[in-house]
């Protein structure tokens, strides 16, 4: 499948800030069974923008504004190809339980309860629900455990924050895909298999799926014949060609879109949009990487603030005119 992501936010401030710094992970990871043939990243506020990758192998954009500004645009235009059909797990030849003496080190990080995955008695409760056997297929524990989340759970935004740990949506029974993706990695990691989180979009393929239109999150789970293998817990799914992966680490912390500060006192508040939609062929100007600006108008530069600006030069002549008064003086000594 062919795609084109187009991926918008909108930070907006109340007052004026004089500092952004953010971290930025929204390129497409290349995988496999995904290819970024082109990524383009335009920032507005004008600034530059580094790039890394980070200790999971994540794209990170790195950047900084210093200019006084009340908003900030970030706009990330992906291409990206897929290759991903839906694994039959069931003919998956692992059994639970898994032999975590076999499997390397790296993998620890992925079986801990910790940060907004919160070890609790109500997530062990409902793990042992699961009851899975000694020498049953992988495939078929992992099943339930996404029809269990996909059935136990309902779909709902506002209920819960991004900050949010599993154990309100298992107070409330209801939450977002972010929500639904911690909590099957909470109960995959008490049932001692593997589990991590991954950040990225899903395109509606012809059927309508919940969170086809903003970011989306779901999870993998390692099987060791294969490696790791995604469900989509928010849609009681396997995922297949129409997810876009951008990256993936222990829970939402390590792969958030948007992370970062600012310096000032103003209240801040985000609107992101994806659009995205399917090419019938590779478009011929396709570029590996490319950043641009935005002319971006902010509050510094509309009529209504102009006495900011004067009061910013009316101060800098004043410390200029002290400085003179003080080398005069000096002079005259």
């Amino acid at each position: 499948m062919l795609l084109k992501i187009t991926h918008k936010t909108d930070l907006t401030y109340n007052d004026l800030i004089s500092e952004s710094v953010m971290e930025l992970r929204m390129s497409p990871r290349q995988e496999n069974d995904q290819h970024r043939l082109s990524f383009a990243l335009s920032v507005g506020p004008a600034t530059a923008v580094a790039s890394y990758f980070d200790w999971l192998g994540n794209t990170v954009h790195a950047l900084t504004i210093n200019a006084h500004h009340d908003a900030v645009r970030v706009i990330a235009t992906s291409v990206v190809e897929t290759d991903r059909p839906v694994p039959l797990v069931g003919q998956k030849s692992d059994l639970w339980p898994v032999p975590l003496q076999q499997i390397d080190y790296a993998m620890y990080d992925y079986l801990q309860l910790a940060g907004p995955v919160v070890d609790c008695a109500p997530l062990r409760e409902l793990a042992a629900s699961v009851n899975p056997r000694d020498g049953e297929p992988l495939g078929a524990v992992a099943a339930r455990l996404l029809t269990l989340v996909g059935t136990r759970f309902n779909y709902q935004k506002g209920v819960t924050t991004a900050a949010s740990p599993i154990t309100e949506i298992l107070q409330h029974g209801r939450g977002v895909c972010q929500d639904f993706s911690h909590l099957m990695i909470g109960l995959a990691r008490v049932l001692h298999i593997p589990a991590r989180y991954v950040s990225g979009f899903i395109h509606r393929d012809g059927e309508r799926y919940r969170g086809y239109a903003q970011t989306h999150a779901w999870c993998e789970l390692y099987f060791p014949s294969t490696g790791w293998i995604g469900f989509d817990p928010t849609n009681g799914c396997l995922v297949g060609s129409n997810f876009i992966k951008i990256g993936h680490g222990r829970d939402f912390r390590d792969v958030s879109p948007n992370k970062g500060v600012f310096r000032g006192t103003a209240d801040e508040k985000i609107e992101v949009t994806v659009e995205m939609e399917e090419l019938p062929c590779i478009p011929p100007s396709l570029v590996g990487e490319r950043f641009q600006t935005i002319d971006l108008v902010t509050a510094r530069h509309r009529p209504d603030t102009e006495h900011v600006e004067a009061a910013v030069t009316q101060q800098q002549e004043q410390q200029q005119q002290e400085l003179r008064q003080q080398q005069e003086q000096q002079q005259q000594q």
